[in-house]
Formats: structure tokens, C-alpha cells, sequence
């Protein structure tokens, strides 16, 4: 009689366990994902829109608050941005050398700052290339700091 209750106790423990498991993503199979965890998938085409209009959003409202654009302004400098980018999603699909993608890059972008300076006035031109001179030295900024701040972590 002994023997049996011992025989049951261990089995409800042992079921106990597995039945936790179970239930707490803790799957012991082979090449199993845990439960609670999904796979990286990649953003869709409608998710990559949303993120592109909104840091042109971003990039426009910057624009329109330094160059104080008027609303004609504002449209066609947006529809050419767009345009830009979905010229350089274009060309980041298809198979070039680096080289040659960032020779067209750079040809694309000239355009753009063409077409986007034809709708400017000349204090507006002036102050795009402000903005643009100020970009790549707040870039250099960051990279400034980023260093500094890595210098005393490797002395030690």
C-alpha cells in the first residue's frame, strides 16, 4: 500500500512538472521556439510607408518652421522628396556595385536640392544651405562624443 501512494505522489509531481513547463514556455523540444516569443519579421510595405511619411513629416515641418515656406511651397517641396526616395528604394533594389549606387545617390540627390532650391526665394536659398552645412557638422558632433566617451572606457 505504501509502495502505490509513493507511485502516485511521484507521478503527480512528475506531471506537475511538465505541466508547468509547458505553460510557461519552457519547451524542451529540439529546435522549439519558447511560446511567448515570436520570430523576427520583417516590417511590410504598408509599415515602411508609415515610417518614410512620417520622417518626411518631420523633415517638412523642420523646413517649413526654418525657411518659412508658404503652402505651394510646402506641397511641392514634399511631392519632390518623395519622389527622391522612392527613387533611392528603387535603386537600393537593384544590383549594383556600391560603388555605382552611391555615385547615383549622389546624382540623385543633387536633383533633388535643384529642384527643391528652383521653388526657393534667395533668403530661403540661403538659409537651406545653412541647414544643410549645419547637418554633416552635428553629425561629426555625435561622433566627437562618441569617441570621447569610449576613450576612457578602453584606459581602464
Amino acid at each position: 500500500m505504501k509502495f502505490h501512494k509513493i507511485l502516485i505522489i511521484a507521478f503527480l509531481l512528475l506531471s506537475a512538472n511538465a505541466f508547468s513547463q509547458y505553460y510557461t514556455g519552457m519547451d524542451r523540444r529540439i529546435g522549439a521556439t519558447p511560446n511567448n516569443q515570436q520570430a523576427y519579421t520583417p516590417p511590410s510595405q504598408k509599415e515602411i510607408e508609415e515610417n518614410r511619411n512620417k520622417q518626411i513629416d518631420k523633415q517638412m515641418l523642420r523646413l517649413k518652421e526654418d525657411l518659412k515656406l508658404d503652402d505651394l511651397q510646402f506641397i511641392a517641396i514634399k511631392n519632390e522628396i518623395l519622389k527622391s526616395y522612392k527613387e533611392i528604394d528603387i535603386l537600393f533594389k537593384k544590383e549594383f556595385s556600391e560603388e555605382e549606387k552611391n555615385n547615383q545617390l549622389k546624382a540623385i540627390q543633387d536633383n533633388t536640392d535643384k529642384t527643391i532650391l528652383s521653388y526657393l526665394n534667395t533668403q530661403q536659398k540661403e538659409k537651406y544651405a545653412a541647414l544643410k552645412n549645419e547637418k554633416p557638422s552635428k553629425k561629426d558632433d555625435k561622433k566627437k562624443k562618441k569617441d570621447v566617451e569610449k576613450e576612457p572606457e578602453t584606459n581602464n
